[in-house]
Parts: C-alpha cells; structure tokens; sequence
C-alpha cells in the first residue's frame, strides 16, 4: 500500500506536489506530461475537480449528497467543507461524487464537521 502525503490538504497543495508532472486540463480531463507519484494518485481522484478548475481559471463547486441540497462555491486553498459529496467546474455536464471512503481514507482533505452548539463553547455566559 501507498502512503497518501496528509500534508496534502487543498488543491494548491496538490497542484504544487504535481506540478513538475506537467498537468494540463482539456475539456473535462485532467492530464500530465509524466505520471504523477502514485502516492498522490488517490489524492487526485478526489481532488482532480479542483485541479482542472484553477487550471482553467473556472470556479470550483461542491454540492450536497444528502440532506438539505446546497450548492457553493469551493476555495481551492481550503480543505472540502463538511457535508460535500458531489464536486464539478464550471461548465461540467455532470457532477462527480467523492467516494464514501474518501472520508475515512483521505480525512485531511475535509473540513471538519461543526457538532451543533460547538461553536458556542468558550464564549462564558
């Protein structure tokens, strides 16, 4: 098994570990001059939504999976916030969906989740 770099947290991050690998986006592929390490392989099926995105200078949207539907617009220097499922660029005919197991294999790539009321706590009263 490949050790996945946990250093690798954002797009950005990933984009500077890839770049000597020449990456390039046409339509809706992302592609490289040489293979990138296979350990960021798995950080890139995640990810490559958001490399093809800066690559082509589109904006970078997540969408809910489940729940209450929401659409925003994603930071490429920020990790996925909590409750992203479903990843596309602008102009994408179809969106892709993150991997159940990416949460649990990649956890460093999502924000993580705010429990109701932890953002109250510290504040005295």
């Amino acid at each position: 098994m490949v050790a996945v770099p946990a250093f690798v947290r954002t797009v950005r991050d990933l984009m500077a570990r890839t770049a000597p690998c020449g990456p390039a986006a046409e339509y809706d592929e992302l592609l490289f001059a040489t293979d990138p390490p296979p350990e960021l392989v798995p950080l890139l099926r995640v990810l490559h939504t958001g490399v093809r995105a800066v690559l082509t200078g589109r904006r970078w949207w997540g969408a809910t999976s489940d729940g209450k539907p929401r659409v925003v617009e994603l930071c490429p220097d920020a990790p996925i916030p909590a409750g992203i499922g479903l990843l596309c660029v602008e102009g994408d005919a179809r969106w892709d969906r993150i991997a159940p197991a990416a949460r649990c294999d990649l956890p460093h790539l999502f924000a993580p989740t705010n429990p109701a009321g932890s953002a109250r706590r510290g504040h005295g009263g």
